[in-house]
């Protein structure tokens, strides 16, 4: 399972968000989401994420995730949708095609600033 869509499920949980999470750890919101979607994040942040988030670092790397037990309140689980993880991924990739685009932005600005 992707560590972008762990860290999803256990923020849904807890009812934060990920830019909570990015000012937690004083990252940048697009620094950090990208290092989950493409899995480039550092042990040093997972342990800090860890401990911010109130899980175990092994938590990221289980197969078998008991998210409702990270809620508070005893509900139910929905059965998934047939195709639900590829809704997911596609909606991770769709979150990294924005941010590159943004950096993209980011990044001609300064060219134009640079070239003046």
């Amino acid at each position: 399972m992707d560590i972008k869509l762990i860290v999803d499920e256990i923020l849904k949980a807890k009812n934060r968000s990920l830019s909570w999470l990015a000012a937690e750890m004083e990252k940048t919101f697009d620094g950090l989401k990208l290092s989950l979607v493409r899995g480039s994040i550092k042990y040093n942040d997972i342990i800090l994420m860890s401990r911010i988030l109130e899980v175990s670092p092994s938590y990221f790397f289980e197969q078998e995730h008991d998210v409702y037990s990270l809620k508070e309140s005893s509900t139910t689980a929905e059965d998934e949708p047939e195709y639900g993880s590829m809704k997911r991924e596609l909606k991770v990739c769709k979150e990294m095609i924005a941010a590159l685009k943004d950096q993209i932005k980011d990044k001609e600005k300064i060219i134009t600033l640079l070239s003046r």
